[in-house]
């Protein structure tokens, strides 16, 4: 009888700490995002070929091209405006692939494909034959289209016509490049994501739980020798004239809407609290 008591008292101490959770303000550090994806409630799907994939936290994406146009402050220094395109070639939990047996990551053929783009702006600073930059801020979105049809050379099939699946502002990021050589150069980019707030946002049909909140997205950087670079005139509609190309291929891994911290340690406690209550009651 004793023990039921006891196992009771947790389970309301236990429901007055999730109480305190859902109702502090104070937020923390995000954890990390993991559910599905069920891409036949998307936009325009068949529900004849498009995959129910997950559990997935990481999206990895193909190699893309971005646009960049440099406007310089001083001989070393300057703001930048960007532009991004690519295709999801993948999606994995803990670096071990989910299944996705349908996804077309060719832009040609048939199942579904994954598109995502971004337009970005920032800052740089050149030393020596290294460029570094921060990321101020920008916007992303990941379009699902039933027919593959994304195309770089004709800069086409990225951002569709239709609301994107997830979407939201690049909150900050940094990163840096450094050219080697005549024809090579590497570097690369990390950038924080939002997927909640004004700005931000999720097709909920798609994504399960409803929790998505943000993501840590990591790429490397290509600046010559690529050839997918020759066949690219335009990104997002934007002329190459006047700017950069470059290639970059990396992975997105989601985050979720984070707790408070404040009512982690709050509830915690209580639960402490009302356990060690129970004890000296039982034992008495």
């Amino acid at each position: 009888m004793k023990t039921h008591i006891f196992k009771s008292s947790l389970k309301r101490s236990a429901l007055v700490t999730a109480g305190l959770i859902m109702s502090t303000p104070v937020a923390f550090a995000a954890t990390t995002w993991v559910g599905t994806a069920d891409y036949t409630a998307a936009p325009t799907a068949s529900g004849l070929d498009e995959d129910v994939v997950g559990p997935f936290d990481t999206y990895d994406f193909g190699l893309g091209v971005s646009l960049i146009k440099f406007t310089q402050s001083s001989a070393t220094t300057g703001s930048i405006t960007g532009w991004y395109q690519s295709a999801v070639v993948g999606h994995s939990l803990d670096f071990v692939t989910a299944l996705s047996p349908n996804l077309n990551s060719t832009g040609i053929g048939s199942g579904y494909e994954l598109t995502a783009i971004s337009r970005f702006t920032g800052t740089y600073n050149i030393s020596g034959s290294t460029n570094t930059f921060q990321i101020t801020g920008g916007s992303v979105g990941l379009y699902f289209d039933t027919t593959p049809d994304y195309n770089f050379a004709s800069d086409s099939g990225f951002e569709e016509a239709w609301a994107p699946i997830l979407f939201g502002n690049i909150a900050g990021g940094e990163g840096s490049v450094k050219v080697s050589g005549a024809n090579t150069g590497s570097g690369f980019e990390e950038l924080s994501l939002n997927f909640s707030g004004a700005f931000g946002g999720y097709d909920h049909n798609v994504y399960s739980p409803d929790t998505i909140g943000g993501g840590d997205a990591i790429f490397t950087i290509k600046t010559k020798g690529v050839s997918l670079l020759s066949g690219v005139n335009s990104v997002l509609g934007e002329s190459k004239v006047g700017g950069e190309l470059f290639a970059a291929d990396g992975n997105l891994q989601l985050t979720a809407v984070p707790v408070p911290a404040a009512a982690w340690l709050f509830g915690t406690g209580l639960v402490g609290f009302f356990g060690a209550s129970l004890r000296k009651k039982i034992a008495a």
